[in-house]
């Protein structure tokens, strides 16, 4: 049936479904008669080549035959040879059980010996301690806790936590017996040194100290491994202070037991409002004795090879933890009332800053401020700081006496206001308190709020503004000036200091870190160079309002200075006497109200304004007077050679000279009025010829100007000057 379906479909893919292609079956006969040529001529062809082909099979398959013969006799071979080596290890394995076996025997041997060596040490070290043989008692225990370091590393744990079983026995009864002897022999050197007994201070025996510094040898070496100490915290804050050694923690047991008894239970000096007498008793009890302990237990510890051992710091580290005790269990109390947690924060920064600058506490060492960082506690610090920073800027702001200037050779040139002065000490008091804190995410909120503050001053100065907007000179807005002047210019300062510097670094990277994620894309440790300061924003916006009020004022003088020129600008220019008709020039009457409200105003503006900011204000009045003199007299009236004469006098005798008291060549700050002196006083055929030549040759009209001082206007402000003499106007 396949075959007929084959054939079947073959015929319909060759005719189709047109049955008029019948023509087509001879055109398939021929193929197909084709096919049946080839195939009968390849059967013959196979016919006529297949024996020898055959033949060649026949001998290949008889070379194989013969390889596998062969092969078959080597694995024999070595299948004999393999089966004699397996008996011989089996020999050799049972040989190998006995040998481990004896192994085994001979390593619990050793066990055995190394127990009854650790117990005939103990029976040694009872016998040194029945007969008071210290010494001995003491090298004994340094040999047991030398064999435990050696078992570190040991998979015996049960002989492991044995021989450290045995050292806490030993290590207990030892320090019972020497503890009691130092204790006695440091009430004999009236330790600790306070109260009665800081006044009590003598040379003790030599034999008493010789006694001492063994004992303190002694518990040196008795100190347990720092593995095998379980250290008992009472709060999790505290796991950050590492264990004393043994005869600093016996020194501080008084200094504690005095500390409980009067800063704890219902003692008057237990007062939460008094933090600063639990605060300032450490302080004192480091300072009064730190240098006995160094001349005394540091040459022991130096000579006994612990030299890595700072005991100041010990004592210290001991000693702060008591304070982070006590302030830690006031902030549970505490932190509900804000005048009493400002108290509390201040003096504990207080203590944190005298013992790090004063005292020299090592930065690596813990103290109060991590207590404060606390995230619930942390919170409320932050919250408080803002809240009493905004309290100190009102008063600040409202004082009687805010705007009046401070006094001194070096910031009497800024006029420097009280105001200013007390922002400043109180931002400087806020980095104070933030300065010590280890984590600069801390630090950077606290810089946030630093920040705002500034932008918040800025603020409230403007609404002052507007509260007393008159008469610029004679409100508050000088005083502003150099309010916000002085502040601007302090805050660049401070932007360049390492301080800052760090902090403007750290804000940066959280932000890349802060994009990278957002994006998705990995965290580069590069995060470019750091360019500008953290207060680049706020010193921008405050110099902003700094440069709109500076305008305002000038633009104020300015109006004020014009109001009086009205007589001088109109004049008779075109009909004044030339200076050889009369005895000596002087001031033009018409000018006098102007030029003296002009030296009026510069006195005022040099008086209530800081240098700087006088700079600013007189170049900005120099550069409109400059423009109004010009195109409001120069350039709306006519001159004859009298008139000209006498406004080159009034511009060079009187003009510049009320700006010389205060700068060095203030002609160049007038171009203008200036050259059109120039122009109006050159010879009249001088006049005429320069004329001609800038309507001839405008392309070196620049040259021909400079030939007769002319270098700032143009060549068709020049002509409009010239056009303005009246010996030209009539030629």
């Amino acid at each position: 049936m396949d075959i007929k379906q084959k054939i079947i479909h073959k015929f319909n893919e060759q005719l189709g479904s047109n049955l008029k292609n019948l023509e087509g079956m001879y055109n398939f006969q021929d193929c197909l008669k084709t096919e049946k040529d080839e195939i009968e001529k390849s059967l013959s062809m196979a016919s006529t080549t297949t024996p020898s082909k055959v033949k060649m099979v026949i001998e290949n398959a008889e070379y194989v035959n013969c390889e596998v013969e062969q092969l078959q006799g080597i694995c024999l071979a070595l299948s004999n040879r393999i089966e004699k080596t397996f008996d011989k290890n089996d020999k050799n394995l049972e040989l190998q059980d006995v040998i481990n076996k004896i192994g085994q025997l001979d390593k619990s041997l050793f066990y055995i010996y190394f127990v009854r060596y650790i117990e005939n040490m103990s029976d040694e070290i009872e016998t040194s301690l029945l007969f008071g043989d210290d010494r001995s008692m003491i090298t004994l225990y340094m040999s047991l806790t030398n064999i435990s370091y050696q078992l570190q590393t040991s998979v015996c744990h049960h002989l492991v936590n044995y021989v450290h079983e045995t050292m806490h026995f030993w290590h207990n009864l030892i320090k019972e017996r020497l503890s009691k002897e130092y204790n006695d022999l440091l009430k004999t050197l009236k330790w600790p040194f306070c109260g009665t007994n800081a006044t009590l201070l003598s040379t003790p025996l030599p034999e008493i100290m010789t006694r001492f510094k063994t004992l303190v040898e002694y518990l040196f070496h008795l100190q347990l491994p720092e593995k095998m100490i379980k250290p008992v915290v009472t709060s999790a804050l505290l796991t950050d202070f590492a264990p004393v050694s043994l005869p600093i923690a016996l020194l501080v047991r008084p200094l504690r037991q005095r500390f409980i008894y009067h800063f704890t239970g219902a003692k008057l000096t237990n007062r939460q409002d008094k933090p600063e007498w639990f605060f300032t008793q450490i302080l004192t009890w480091i300072k009064d004795h730190v240098q006995w302990i160094q001349k005394n237990i540091q040459p022991i510890v130096n000579s006994i090879g612990f030299e890595h051992l700072d005991i100041k710091v010990e004592f210290m580290r001991a000693l702060v933890e008591l304070a982070v005790e006590k302030l830690y269990s006031e902030l549970s109390i505490v932190q509900y009332d804000d005048t009493l947690l400002a108290h509390l924060v201040d003096e504990a920064l207080g203590f944190e800053r005298e013992l790090r600058e004063t005292l020299l506490y090592p930065q690596t060492q813990p103290a109060t401020i991590f207590v404060l960082t606390q995230a619930h506690i942390f919170v409320k610090w932050i919250n408080m700081e803002k809240k009493y920073a905004t309290e100190k800027m009102d008063a600040i702001l409202s004082s009687n006496t805010a705007w009046e200037r401070l006094m001194g050779p070096d910031i009497d040139d800024m006029k420097v206001t009280e105001c200013a002065d007390a922002f400043l000490t109180l931002l400087i008091t806020i980095s104070d308190r933030y300065k010590y804190l280890p984590q600069p995410g801390h630090r950077l909120q606290f810089l946030e709020l630093q920040l705002e503050l500034v932008d918040d001053w800025r603020v409230r100065l403007l609404q002052l503004l507007h509260e007393n907007y008159e008469d610029p000179l004679t409100s508050l807005m000088p005083y502003i000036l150099n309010t916000l002047h002085y502040v601007a210019s302090v805050l660049e300062e401070w932007g360049t200091t390492v301080h800052f510097l760090q902090l403007h670094f750290f804000k940066k990277q959280f932000k890349a870190i802060e994009n990278a994620t957002d994006k998705g894309n990995d965290v580069s440790e590069n995060i470019g160079e750091i360019e500008g300061t953290v207060f680049d924003e706020a010193v921008v916006l405050l110099q902003r309002l700094e440069k709109e009020l500076i305008n305002e004022i000038s633009d104020s003088v300015a109006l004020d200075i014009k109001a009086k020129s009205r007589a001088y600008r109109t004049d008779k220019w075109f009909a004044m006497q030339p200076s050889k008709e009369v005895s000596s020039l002087s001031v033009t009457p018409s000018g006098c109200s102007m030029f003296q409200e002009l030296a009026m105003r510069l006195h005022m503006l040099h008086n209530v304004l800081a240098l700087p900011l006088f700079n600013q204000a007189w170049k900005s009045l120099a550069a409109q007077l400059d423009q109004f003199l010009f195109e409001e007299v120069v350039l709306v009236n006519h001159f004859n050679r009298g008139g000209a004469e006498q406004l080159q006098y009034d511009i060079l005798r009187n003009l510049f000279p009320l700006f010389s008291l205060y700068i060095n060549k203030p002609e160049s700050y007038f171009p203008l009025i200036k050259e059109a002196c120039i122009l109006l006083n050159v010879l009249m055929g001088s006049a005429i010829l320069l004329k001609e030549m800038l309507h001839n040759n405008q392309s070196a009209s620049e040259e021909i100007l400079a030939d007769v001082g002319v270098h700032k206007m143009s060549a068709k402000l020049a002509l409009k000057v010239i056009a303005t003499r009246t010996d030209i106007i009539h030629i």
